[in-house]
């Protein structure tokens, strides 16, 4: 008597112990999708199982494919050998039986009219009967399994079916079970290849130099890798270097190009070529080794201090913007095609401009193509206006200012500015300085020390606390959400004076929190770790993401304007 035959037997002992044999399979089944992630692997030792249990001569099991269009052999067992094998999802008993999600049973497959025979041809294999179940789990069929002729000539029976119905579900259940495993593996994997591939991007953007640097930059990220970038450099006699570029395409692709354009661009401008050749010779090297079709807008030039004088050519980005207190506003369009496209036959024209008490304003697309609620662009009028505004403001607090108004609309691409501009003019005062450890404890400590520099610098009692609770809610979330409640991580907060504003200075050494994906959002309740950037957005002038000195770890920079109010 056979395995499943003892199942059915209505003697007590008998039918105990076809149900233990049957309990038995169920667990080993279930126990081999535990073990591995091989599905493939696992689903062969399945149907072996199957196939055995169930006397039949030949087994597999087919999975219906991304498309939804193709039904695939992932595992077989008997005489052929059938992996790989791949059928329309209506082709055949087996696209019957998934189409329908209903099991088949066919005593005699020659005389049924799906029945495809051209297996049986080639391998010479005869089909004489078949019994297929749909593998359906969570109401969705995700493939079906197949038995063909039963042994010793025996014919299928209804209580075959019975028994596949109850060997498929749990079969159903282990396959939708491991390939939500593989993809979440894979989604862990992709997530620790962005992160390390942004934290390599980052580590490539400039630190933060005090003035009188002339060059201000900063750059917001649409998504988890970036495909902008930026950089300046000083070099012997004084010059400054800088560019700034913006890379076609979005993913891993664009952004190992930045990477490499931007090394590209850096290598090349400390020969301190003229900038239209600077481009050129970048273009002659990105054009020799293919990049998939991708390409790269670029800017690139040159501060002189002792003529007060910027050089620049512009490849393929939005045009060059001249601002300044006294003077009408100038304009650049960009007169040549971005780097990467054609090789020979294209020159870089240069431009240059004296600055005065004035600043030039480089940028990428993701600025003027922002859009905000009504889904309106930016465009160039829009960030020129902007400028307007804030142009009495040092050029930290405009460049923050900006990524700010940026970060409130909706990015459909990276943002990146650079700002040339003299800051000889400007003081700056380290008024705090101090590491702490991420424990909520300290926050006392450094409200007092806190309170007491905003009420010296004017601020009367009601911003303070204002102030005071935006600051307690950015250390709140490093807390939170960067170290994870660990308390044993630290965190450094600077605040200096600047002219009329205080840069609040915020940095800690946890793994990289992205910055695009810190957005704005309602503030429900005033709890501290609760209230979100929203908080902070509302308070402070402006605030921005930006890459520490040695790319490791996050840097807040928040900047409040000192405007004394008449009375308390």
């Amino acid at each position: 008597m056979s395995e499943k035959q003892a199942f059915f037997t209505t003697e007590d002992g008998q039918q105990s112990a076809g149900t233990l044999q049957q309990l038995s399979l169920l667990a080993d089944l279930s126990q081999d999708f535990v073990n591995t992630m091989n599905i493939d692997e696992v689903l062969r030792r399945a149907v072996k199982r199957i196939r055995n249990y169930m006397n039949a001569e030949a087994a597999s099991v087919f999975l219906v494919d991304k498309d939804q269009q193709n039904l695939v052999c992932r595992a077989s067992s008997g005489p052929v050998d059938i992996t790989d094998m791949s059928i329309k999802i209506d082709s055949g008993i087996i696209g019957r039986t998934f189409m329908e999600g209903k099991c088949q049973i066919i005593e005699d497959a020659q005389k049924d009219k799906d029945f495809v025979c051209h297996v049986d041809t080639l391998t010479g294999f005869k089909t004489r009967s078949v019994l297929c179940s749909p593998l359906i789990n969570n109401d969705q069929t995700i493939g079906v399994i197949q038995l063909l002729n039963h042994q010793d000539n025996a014919l299928f029976e209804t209580r075959d079916v019975d028994i596949l119905r109850l060997l498929a579900t749990p079969l159903a259940l282990a396959i939708a079970n491991a390939r939500y495993t593989l993809e979440f593996v894979e989604q862990k994997r992709l997530k620790k290849e962005l992160t390390l591939a942004r934290r390599l991007q980052r580590s490539l953007l400039p630190g933060r130099q005090d003035p009188p640097f002339p060059v201000v930059g900063s750059n917001l990220s649409a998504n988890e890798v970036s495909g902008d970038f930026y950089d300046f450099f000083e070099l012997n006699d004084g010059t400054v270097g800088f560019f700034i570029g913006d890379v076609s395409g979005k993913g891993v692709d664009a952004a190992m190009l930045m990477v490499r354009a931007s090394s590209l661009l850096r290598w090349i401008g400390k020969d301190q070529l003229p900038p239209g050749q600077w481009l050129a010779k970048a273009n002659k090297e990105l054009c020799e080794k293919a990049s998939r079709g991708l390409f790269v807008c670029a800017a690139v030039g040159y501060y002189h201090p002792k003529t007060d004088t910027v050089t620049w050519s512009n490849a393929g980005l939005p045009p060059v913007i001249y601002m300044c207190p006294d003077c009408d506003i100038d304009t650049w369009q960009a007169d040549a095609p971005p780097l990467g496209i054609k090789a020979s036959s294209l020159s870089f024209n240069q431009q240059s401009k004296k600055l005065n008490k004035g600043g030039l304003y480089l940028l990428t697309d993701g600025l003027t193509d922002a859009r905000d609620e009504h889904n309106q662009r930016m465009e160039l009028a829009g960030v020129i206006e902007h400028i307007r505004a804030i142009e009495t403001e040092s050029p930290e607090v405009r460049i923050g200012k900006l990524i700010t108004a940026t970060r409130r609309n909706r990015l459909n691409d990276d943002a990146t500015i650079l700002l040339i501009e003299k800051r000889n003019h400007l003081t700056e005062h380290i008024l705090l300085n101090i590491r702490f450890m991420a424990d909520p404890c300290e926050l006392k400590t450094i409200r007092t020390q806190v309170n007491d520099i905003l009420k010296n610098a004017g601020f009367n009692s009601s911003q303070q606390q204002k102030i005071i609770l935006a600051l307690d809610e950015a250390i709140t979330n490093i807390i939170r959400h960067a170290y994870k409640n660990t308390e044993d991580g630290e965190v450094e907060l600077a605040i200096l004076r600047q002219n009329n504003t205080l840069s609040f200075y915020l940095r800690d050494f946890a793994p990289e929190v992205y910055d695009s994906t810190i957005k704005p959002r309602d503030l429900s309740q005033l709890k501290p770790g609760q209230m979100g950037i929203n908080f902070i957005d509302t308070v402070m002038d402006s605030w921005e993401f930006a890459t520490p000195k040695d790319g490791y770890g996050n840097l807040l920079i928040m900047k409040k304007e000192i405007v004394k109010p008449a009375s308390d």
